[in-house]
């Protein structure tokens, strides 16, 4: 089985700028160090305690900002300026940054919904793996999972999988009114009507194991080769990040999309190459 190398691929220099808010903690200077070294663009930073080893380089300006709120609503105002092509979440809470990037007089928001997407190269899967949503959306319902599965799509294509094939995941293939999310995904699939390659419910092991799908008789077209997976719910999706990343020695990036600009919004327990990850999902994304 050959291993997936969506973070392998060198990536040319980038002349996109990120606006960082919080930009003061090591991880996250760490993790921009690390960025600075790929040459993958160029950031303004917003935080209380300058870095000043970090900010000699030419590519790093630092905005002093005395509070998580300020910090926020200066890094946003920078994208809405265009100033900067990706805001970072740094050392701030989510909610902060989110509040202002809701805000409709700072120009961000679209009419779709927002959602998380995290991209994985797992070295036991063959292609980059697509997986939706671990952080954002709580319960989503046929409407929310149907936007979900539009950002999907879109970023399967802004990264060049032309014709992804989407796994909507539940416990079981039967559509049953005793669990909701195999009618959902039931739903979603009907809603497309043919115009994606879209198949749910689907249990984990029959939309990613080909084995597993044949030994069951289900021969949908994204039974066992799923590009992207559509989490029936947080909780499912937040579990199954961890496992890969933990258990399986995943390397994942992800983003927030459905905004005018990509988001990079980070669990605080990602290491630097993995928010590095984050950095070099959305520079493929504003670089389509």
């Amino acid at each position: 089985m050959t291993k997936s190398r969506f973070f392998s691929d060198v990536i040319e220099t980038s002349s996109f700028v990120f606006a960082v808010a919080g930009a003061d903690d090591e991880v996250v200077l760490e993790t921009i160090r690390l960025a600075l070294n790929q040459n993958l663009g160029k950031f303004l930073l917003f935080g209380k305690k300058e870095d000043k080893t970090l900010t000699a380089n030419e590519n790093v300006t630092w905005i002093q900002t005395d509070t998580a709120e300020a910090a926020a609503q200066g890094a946003i105002l920078a994208v809405k300026n265009k100033e900067a092509d990706i805001l970072v979440k740094g050392f701030i809470p989510t909610a902060t940054l989110m509040h202002h990037v809701l805000k409709k007089e700072n120009g961000l928001r679209t009419d779709q919904l927002l959602s998380q997407i995290a991209i994985f190269d797992i070295p036991t899967y063959h292609k980059p793996l697509l997986i939706t949503d671990c952080a954002m959306n709580v319960a989503p319902k046929t409407k929310e999972k149907i936007a979900i599965t539009e950002n999907a799509v879109a970023v399967a294509h802004q990264i060049g999988i032309t014709n992804p094939k989407i796994a909507l995941l539940s416990a079981v293939e039967e559509v049953t009114a005793k669990m909701p999310s195999t009618v959902e995904a039931q739903e979603v699939v009907q809603h497309f009507d043919n115009t994606i390659a879209i198949s749910g419910p689907l249990a984990l092991d029959v939309a990613i194991s080909k084995e597993a799908a044949l030994h069951k008789g289900i021969t949908d077209s994204s039974a066992g080769e799923a590009d992207i997976l559509i989490a029936p719910n947080i909780e499912t999706g937040n579990a199954l990040y961890k496992s890969l990343v933990y258990f399986a020695g995943a390397r994942v990036g992800s983003a927030v999309v459905g905004a005018k600009v990509p988001i990079v919004i980070s669990s605080r327990n990602d290491t630097p190459e993995n928010k590095l990850a984050s950095f070099i999902l959305t520079v493929r994304l504003v670089g389509k």
